[in-house]
């Protein structure tokens, strides 16, 4: 309300009002009895709306409800508005606004775009609306960068309400930008028209073209000028694809290796790729592939003939014949090795060839020391040979005198005392029934296994060998004592001489009684149980020199002991 008050205000200053009263309407006046003034329809007294102590003040409780008051609803700018905007001396307001917005409202468009004002603007704001929106009924939808830029900067005199219509070709408007283009040079290469071809309206800059499906630009090709493939100004389609159209000279310049020389093909693609031009790599076909050592010798080192790389051998021996027949060590010649070169070979590294021999003969430690040539002797024969030890080692056998072999009848089957680890020095596993420990381990086979080739069936009982020792034995005399001829009893493996017995512990060997020989108490030949254990049994003699007459018991042991008698 403040704000109508201030409206009225302002309209009674412009028309110069001086006094109330001479604003107030005259029956009968009309366009030749004087002004048409804005309050010729207010009521007559001034004080509904003006102070009296002030003139140009409006009162603060002034009203006016305009719809009210005249029929008529303001609303936005309209309600906004001074109130000499439309009550003013053109005359009364109705004959106007009957004409609609051209009533108060110049048509700058000058009829180009009708009468229907409310399609553009509204009683908000005189700015046009949804002018993008409304654009887009044309032949040319404002996107992407259009839809930021100035009316006037496509219609020169937007400013004035014209908006003549202008070409849609972006040359209309681009053509400066196609002048001015020099990455690359639009006019040289006749790209002033057709811009949507590279460019669109979200960015002008950098250009968004899509180069042929039938020719990308990948990695290496994207680096280039357009100009570098497309010579003829303005010829872009009609050209061939072919690697050699563009690098002939680079082809026929290559001397590693010499491309022309040797006779490559000129699809450069089957070698080259758009990531990097030099080293070209090159996929040797599967059924001879260029590994390691064979990716090393340059390609006429096998493709000796210019052109020619089909239909070669793959055979090892059609290129390395002369290294089969130079080799001396073994000589591969004399020995008549097969010219399967892969067979020991392979592209790692040529020389020290590794030969995997047959797994029925493993040529494991010591075996794998000797030349191929040591045990196939006769030249070209690798297979059938024996495994059978003897067949290389009966030389070895038949020479051996620590054991005789052949005076001792040793089979002939060498792993049962051999091992490839080391011929001398075999080590042979005697059966569990009779380990060979100790004492036992030190003689010779003959020793014991006297009849040559004869080294099973013998008896495990020591007489069998120790009958001499047992024989010849007198402290004690074994045979006059009649003892047992099981060795073991006394006598242990680690040492023969003096056999420990442990006495029974029913009568156990104490101090004084360990010293006598066995013979001394055990008087009957042979005879070495069922013997009294009473004292008096061996002491009668010693009991009747000092007791006999005193009448001592016989236990002894009532007295003595085996400490001292």
């Amino acid at each position: 309300m403040k704000r109508v008050q201030q409206i009225i205000l302002a309209s009674l200053a412009l028309v110069g009002v001086v006094a109330c009263a001479n604003l107030i309407p005259r029956k009968g006046w009309g366009p030749n009895q004087g002004p048409v003034v804005p309050h010729d329809s207010f009521p007559a007294d001034c004080a509904l709306c003006h102070e009296s102590g002030s003139w140009n003040k409006i009162k603060a409780d002034f009203t006016f409800d305009h719809e009210k008051e005249t029929g008529v609803l303001l609303q936005g700018a309209h309600n906004d508005a001074q109130c000499l905007l439309c009550h003013n001396d053109r005359g009364p307001v109705k004959q106007f606004a009957d004409r609609g917005c051209q009533g108060c409202h110049e048509d700058v468009h000058v009829g180009r775009l009708g009468m229907l004002c409310a399609q553009c603007h509204n009683e908000e704001t005189w700015s046009p609306l949804q002018k993008i929106a409304e654009h887009a009924r044309t032949r040319f939808p404002l996107i992407g960068g259009h839809a930021a830029v100035d009316c006037n900067a496509c219609h020169p005199q937007a400013l004035e309400g014209n908006y003549e219509t202008r070409g849609i070709e972006c040359e209309s408007c681009h053509a400066d930008d196609a002048t001015r283009a020099t990455n690359p040079d639009h006019i040289g290469m006749n790209l002033t028209t057709n811009c949507e071809r590279c460019h669109n309206p979200v960015a002008w800059d950098p250009a968004l073209f899509e180069h042929p499906a039938s020719f990308p630009l990948t990695l290496g090709h994207g680096g280039s000028g357009c100009i570098d493939c497309h010579t003829t100004p303005g010829v872009f389609t009609g050209l061939s694809t072919d690697c050699a159209s563009c690098h002939l000279d680079s082809y026929q310049a290559t001397t590693n290796p010499n491309h022309a020389a040797a006779g490559f093909a000129t699809t450069c693609a089957t070698c080259h790729t758009t990531v990097q031009w030099s080293g070209g790599s090159f996929i040797h076909s599967s059924t001879f592939p260029l590994a390691q050592a064979h990716a090393v010798p340059a390609c006429v080192d096998c493709h000796t003939t210019p052109g020619v790389f089909a239909g070669l051998s793959t055979a090892c021996v059609s290129c390395h014949l002369p290294e089969y027949q130079a080799t001396a060590s073994p000589n591969h010649t004399a020995a008549g090795f097969s010219t399967d070169c892969a067979l020991c070979h392979a592209p790692t590294q040529w020389p020290g060839a590794g030969f995997s021999h047959p797994g029925s003969f493993p040529l494991a430690q010591a075996h794998a020391v000797p030349a191929c040539s040591d045990c196939h002797t006769t030249p070209g024969t690798f297979t059938g040979l024996s495994t059978a030890c003897v067949s290389c080692h009966l030389p070895d056998y038949q020479a051996t005198t620590n054991p005789n072999h052949t005076a001792a009848g040793f089979s002939t089957d060498c792993v049962q005392c051999h091992a490839t680890t080391i011929w001398a020095g075999a080590g042979f596993t005697h059966p569990a029934t009779f380990p060979l420990a100790q004492a036992h381990a030190v003689p010779a086979c003959t020793d014991c296994h006297t009849v040559p080739g004869t080294f099973t069936g013998l008896s495990t009982e020591c007489v069998s060998c120790h009958l001499p020792e047992y024989q010849a034995t007198t402290n004690p005399n074994h045979t006059g004592a009649g003892f047992p001829t099981a060795c073991a009893q006394c006598h242990p493996i680690t040492l023969w001489i003096n056999g420990n017995f442990t006495h029974p512990s029913s009568f156990p060997l104490t101090q004084a009684h360990a010293v006598p020989p066995c013979s001394a108490c055990h008087t009957t030949p042979g005879v070495f149980t069922g013997l009294s254990t009473a004292c008096i049994n061996c002491h009668q003699d010693d009991y009747q020199r000092g007791h006999n007459s005193s009448g001592v018991s016989q236990n002894c042991r009532n007295c003595h002991n085996t400490s001292g008698w």
